[in-house]
């Protein structure tokens, strides 16, 4: 059985959520060209638990529906865009007027995790999401000596020179490695991986919110998070 939790927070760290349609808008699997719904009920903590009866990797999407975070000062905004790698937010707040404090963001999770069942044969595909990674290799089959490809897109367009963020955990005493990788200008990025560690890798766009975000909601940023985790049990292929 694969058990799958939706955690709040980041580097591997944060607690649990259970599953709530008020916060889902998208939650399904795929294996072997076919996908499947979730079956989740309200409160389900894991969010997901499937038994897959097929062999072959497992993708597993969720998209969550846009969550609503305050800033009381701006000194907290700014380390996040700049951890983020967008220094170029902080200007365009500055020339743009915006306040100072107490203002608001909205964000999107764009998430996916790949987990090998049985042979774990098979590949990661698009999923026709605003913000989306895409593993070029299979973590759990393919030969990753010289590491692995991760395609961003935007809008089903490479994300050509863009950071992510790689989170590595060491599955035997836990500790959490972290590093940037950027993509090339076909939007590709190779991520060197190690045996026996967990990655979680993420992409983040930082934009000032539409004029209906505005009005609607009273924000005036809007941020979209692509997230991808799988495991490495050796790099080169089993």
């Amino acid at each position: 059985m694969i058990n799958l939790n939706l955690r709040n927070g980041e580097n591997f760290d944060g607690f649990s959520l259970g599953y709530f349609d008020r916060s889902v808008k998208e939650f399904y699997w795929r294996q072997n060209g076919k996908k499947f719904d979730n079956n989740s009920r309200q409160g389900d903590n894991p969010a997901l638990q499937i038994s897959p009866t097929d062999n072959g990797l497992v993708s597993i999407i969720y998209v969550s529906k846009p969550s609503i975070i305050k800033y009381k000062d701006f000194s907290k905004f700014q380390n996040f865009v700049m951890e983020k790698h967008s220094p170029n937010v902080v200007e365009i707040h500055k020339n743009l007027d915006f306040p100072l404090e107490n203002f608001s963001e909205i964000y999107t999770r764009y998430s996916k995790a790949l987990v090998g069942v049985g042979t774990s044969k098979g590949f990661d595909t698009e999923n026709n999401l605003e913000l989306e990674l895409v593993a070029l290799e299979n973590p759990y089959t393919d030969n990753m000596a010289d590491g692995i490809e991760i395609l961003a897109l935007y809008n089903g367009n490479p994300r050509a020179f863009s950071n992510l963020n790689v989170f590595e955990r060491s599955n035997t005493d836990s500790s959490v490695n972290t590093f940037v990788v950027k993509t090339n200008d076909k939007g590709v990025a190779v991520v060197e991986v190690k045996n026996d560690c967990t990655y979680l890798i993420d992409n983040v766009i930082i934009r000032p919110a539409n004029k209906k975000l505005f009005k609607d909601r009273g924000v005036i940023w809007e941020s979209l998070w692509a997230a991808l985790t799988f495991s490495v049990i050796r790099s080169n292929g089993i």
